[in-house]
């Protein structure tokens, strides 16, 4: 294991002694496994996995982790990557939770405001605003996350009348799904994909992403891609990841042209109903931009209600001057 002396920053953390906290702690998801680390610091050229630990011997109590990238000779730090839920992981038995929170994202935050770093951002899901530090001003997001129980058609009793007539129409348009295991089915998904990112004004991810996540993720059971097909032809999909019981959305797309089809409602029903007979307690559809008024009536279409993500974001006068 290895060490930096200040502020007892982990350069890595131990995987095993990691992934056994997360295991331990509520509010864990897949984004805090050394899983998801890994991908990065292989995806990234340089990238750093470090965290600070609260520790009785060799093991940890409680810790928060990121992700170092170098810019040049800064760097950013993301807790974690692309606004995936980080922050501070604390044992369901420990005596003092808030004070062990409040510990970690204290180090954090002066990991955070080291000259060399250009920008940082956190993201803690059903975090609490209270323990926060209070500079930079954290901003108040929301994730929207459907209940799931044994019975879909308990389930499906909660969609709204249009959800329900959306799955009705795709039902009847000829749609089938299945996992995309082949490597033709990801350069399907990848295809699918980039066009629409590039659709909502964004910059697609690398293949080398996908390739890693397929390679890394899917064979543990930690992550699953889904085409949706129409005479034979892919056109939608999904990614989505797996933990302790929940599910949760990270891409869905489409093709513009399959649309009237309703793939994304097919997709959406069609695992429910899966993942409701496996015994999975939650769907996380992901964020919800507040100005995304018409994301947000989709999921809560489907009976999904928001939960609070707390943001805390850093950008250095450096960085405030190339990206005003």
């Amino acid at each position: 294991m290895k060490l930096e002396t200040e502020d007892g920053i982990l350069a890595p953390p131990d995987a095993a002694a990691w992934d056994e906290l997360v295991a331990a702690s509520d509010g864990a998801t897949v984004f805090h496994t050394s899983a998801w680390a890994r991908i990065w610091t292989e995806e990234w050229s340089g990238a750093r996995w470090e965290a600070v630990a609260i520790q009785e011997g060799s093991r940890y109590e409680a810790g928060l982790a990121w992700i170092v990238r170098p810019r040049g000779p800064l760097e950013a730090i993301d807790s974690m990557p692309y606004a995936t839920y980080g922050g501070p992981l604390v044992r369901r038995d420990h005596p003092d939770p808030v004070s062990a929170r409040v510990r970690l994202l204290e180090a954090f935050a002066r990991r955070a405001a080291r000259k060399r770093v250009l920008r940082s951002q956190l993201t803690w899901y059903e975090g609490h605003e209270a323990e926060l530090p209070a500079v930079p001003e954290p901003e108040a997001g929301l994730t929207h996350v459907l209940e799931l129980q044994p019975d879909y058609e308990r389930v499906a009793e909660g969609f709204s009348a249009s959800t329900r007539r959306l799955v009705r129409q795709a039902d009847e348009s000829g749609l089938e799904v299945r996992p995309a295991e082949s490597e033709e089915d990801l350069r399907a998904f990848v295809a699918i994909a980039e066009e629409t990112v590039r659709r909502r004004g964004g910059k697609p991810k690398p293949p080398s992403l996908y390739e890693r996540i397929k390679s890394d993720l899917v064979p543990p059971g930690l992550a699953r891609y889904h085409l949706v097909h129409h005479a034979g032809e892919p056109v939608a999909g999904s990614l989505h990841f797996f933990h302790d019981g929940v599910a949760t959305s990270w891409l869905p797309v489409s093709k513009e042209s399959a649309w009237p089809l309703r793939p994304n409602n097919y997709l959406i029903a069609s695992l429910l109903e899966t993942l409701c007979a496996a015994g999975y307690v939650a769907y996380n559809f992901g964020a919800s931009p507040r100005d995304a008024a018409g994301l947000i009536r989709f999921k809560e279409g489907w009976g999904a209600k928001p939960r609070p993500v707390w943001i805390v974001s850093r950008r250095s006068a450096l960085h405030r001057r190339l990206r005003p």
